[in-house]
């Protein structure tokens, strides 16, 4: 797992698209911001909410990583170990056709080798989803540079072939190899072509995929409100330059750290685009309710072999109850399914908890879930600020309640942590 982590960190700017927590407060109370978030967070998960702060001034400085990890870090750290796939399969061909003397370790690797990839054939994936904020708030005005992003790797095992089957160089003609009873047999060319293990490697129809896209977000942000019949409503617009990032690559299935650092440098694009968000929130009392649209004008970005990924919208809303000035109950839920990097996975979350506050001081809890899929079960988070007004740490983090294996090891199927620093003004 440290192989592909410290791989996926090294490209600190590919950054990611479904809806993230980010900031500080959102983070401890399972993602929920579009009717609680306020000052600097605000333009981030609802413009509208700059109308409704507490603070005249606010500015946030934050840093963020979330790890995913489906079913791919532990067959991945098999295929990559000594006895790479590719040199095991070597071994085995370098024995004469139809012998039956080959090392039982070799066997022993092999069939290992046929067991992983099988399990990667049932789908799997793996993303570091940095995150990066630096935002200030003035009354119902912001501006901010926020980064997120996602940089995965999914191993793409064509099912079909899976099976020893190899072209003798020497002396022409196919034979296929049988670990189980470590027995050689001839067969021919069309058999080779539809099912060998090594022709798919060797024509890439089984590879590692390695994929980023990612932004850095400069908005300018806007709300105001108007009262009817003792209701407030608000409107809010974010207007945002965007700077886009892309990478993809393909490479072997079992390659190593040096490997896949190194084809980092490579079938990289930078491209820049603009975005529109929108947000409403209506509240009257204690009692908010929020939407907001991301990316309503769908912008677009450019890979490097002229293919374009375009960020579609994003709908999410929120309610929040403030009792007290000391506590908060809130939930969003994602109204739209967003896709992520992993093939096939998407991310639609519903999450809340509570926020007990003060100026100095706020202890947060609380859960949120992926409907859309259930890879990761429920997703446990929690936060802690303490300091002055003018100037407070906080530290947050989730943890999802299902988990995988690394080395006999329990990983979970998700993790974040974030680390920010506030300062407020006014209020």
């Amino acid at each position: 797992m440290k192989k592909l982590i410290g791989i996926c960190c090294i490209s600190a700017i590919a950054f990611s698209f479904e809806f993230q927590p980010l900031g500080f407060r959102s983070i401890g109370i399972g993602g929920a911001g579009v009717a609680s978030a306020s000052g600097s967070a605000a333009a981030y998960y609802n413009p509208a909410l700059l109308a409704k702060n507490r603070y005249t001034t606010e500015i946030s400085l934050s840093t963020g990583i979330g790890i995913r990890e489906i079913n791919l870090i532990n067959p991945i750290d098999k295929l990559a170990n000594e006895d790479k796939l590719t040199e095991t399969i070597d071994n085995i061909k370098n024995h004469a056709p139809f012998s039956g003397t080959n090392d039982k370790t070799d066997i022993e690797h092999i069939q290992d080798a046929l067991k992983q990839l099988y399990k990667l054939s049932q789908g799997n994936g793996f993303e570091v989803l940095p995150t990066a904020e630096f935002s200030i708030q003035v009354s119902h005005f912001a501006l901010g540079v926020y980064g997120i992003g996602d940089l995965s790797a999914n191993a793409h095992i064509d099912r079909k072939h899976l099976y020893l089957i190899f072209k003798d160089e020497e002396n022409g003609g196919y034979y296929y190899y049988y670990p189980k009873t470590d027995t050689y047999g001839a067969t021919d060319k069309e058999t080779y072509e539809k099912y060998s293990l090594e022709y798919a490697l060797d024509n890439n129809l089984t590879y590692l995929n390695i994929k980023g896209i990612g932004i850095a977000e400069v908005p300018i942000s806007y709300a105001n409100t108007i009262n009817a019949n003792n209701i407030d409503i608000s409107i809010g617009i974010n207007l945002k330059y965007i700077q886009g990032y892309t990478y993809m690559n393909k490479i072997a299935i079992d390659s190593d750290e040096d490997t896949l650092r190194n084809s980092l440098t490579d079938n990289s694009k930078t491209s820049s685009t603009y975005g529109v968000d929108l947000g409403f929130l209506i509240s009257k009392d204690d009692f908010k309710a929020g939407i907001v649209g991301k990316y309503l004008n769908s912008p677009k970005l450019k890979f490097y072999d002229g293919s374009e990924y375009t960020i579609k919208p994003m709908i999410r809303s929120g309610v929040a109850i403030d009792y007290n000035d000391f506590l908060t109950l809130a939930m969003d839920i994602d109204l739209t399914q967003n896709s992520t990097l992993i093939p096939g996975y998407k991310s639609q979350y519903i999450g809340g908890g509570i926020d007990l506050h003060q100026s100095w001081f706020s202890l947060r809890g609380g859960a949120m879930y992926n409907m859309a899929e259930d890879d990761e079960g429920l997703i446990l988070t929690a936060g802690l600020g303490l300091g002055l007004k003018w100037f407070q740490l906080d530290i947050a983090g989730e943890m999802a309640t299902k988990s995988g294996t690394y080395n006999g090891n329990s990983i979970p199927r998700y993790f974040k942590v974030n680390l920010a620093l506030l300062s407020r003004w006014g209020g």
